[in-house]
């Protein structure tokens, strides 16, 4: 199943909204191919819900991302400070693209917000800690979008495409199925060692 996360407007706040929310779907849906578009099977419009979305980085993602983002404004190891305007755009010479924006964003040391979008990223960049109280709501509303959006996008897919649903689901049982007759396979295979470690502790 292919979901689109679609961009409403090219402000730079907003492209780092559309990479929060297809993170936030990555993790709610892992089965699913969430890209970054206009045209797809499903389409889903990004909400400020889905900004802790951007929580989910691993550091080695955060650190490339912030690699490009400077790649991208050409910049040095110098700070980066980012002045949000009444639109979302950041005043950047030559345009942002989705991941870059992300990673200038990750890489200002300072992020001046006058949108309601620039303010719960300001919030979200301001978080150091995962088990930070803010930063487990923030996770838990974009996990709440998230998985409204997969129930809809499911329903969708399952409306328009009846036999490829059940294809599938067809074949994930089928996985399924092989990943358990495997198991049990070793399990057989095995039985024997399994006793005596478990005789020997």
């Amino acid at each position: 199943m292919q979901i689109v996360v679609r961009s409403t407007d090219d402000q730079a706040s907003n492209q780092v909204l559309v990479v929060a929310a297809v993170l936030a779907l990555e993790w709610a849906a892992p089965y699913a191919n969430i890209t970054i578009g206009q045209q797809g099977e499903v389409i889903v419009d990004p909400k400020i819900e889905a900004i802790g979305g951007l929580l989910r980085l691993s550091p080695e993602r955060t650190e490339r991302l912030r690699a490009s983002g400077r790649d991208a404004i050409h910049g040095d190891d110098t700070e980066i400070h980012i002045l949000e305007n009444d639109e979302g755009s950041w005043g950047m010479h030559g345009e942002l693209n989705t991941w870059w924006a992300t990673g200038l964003a990750l890489a200002a040391s300072s992020f001046t917000a006058r949108t309601p979008v620039g303010r719960a990223l300001a919030e979200t960049l301001s978080i150091t800690r995962r088990d930070d109280n803010r930063a487990v709501e923030l996770l838990e509303e974009s996990q709440h979008w998230a998985l409204t959006q997969i129930d809809v996008a499911i329903s969708t897919f399952a409306k328009n495409n009846p036999r490829r649903l059940g294809n599938l689901l067809l074949s994930a049982t089928t996985e399924v199925e092989a990943v358990a007759e495997a198991h049990a396979l070793l399990r057989s295979r095995y039985q024997a060692d399994i006793e005596k470690i478990g005789r020997d502790t």
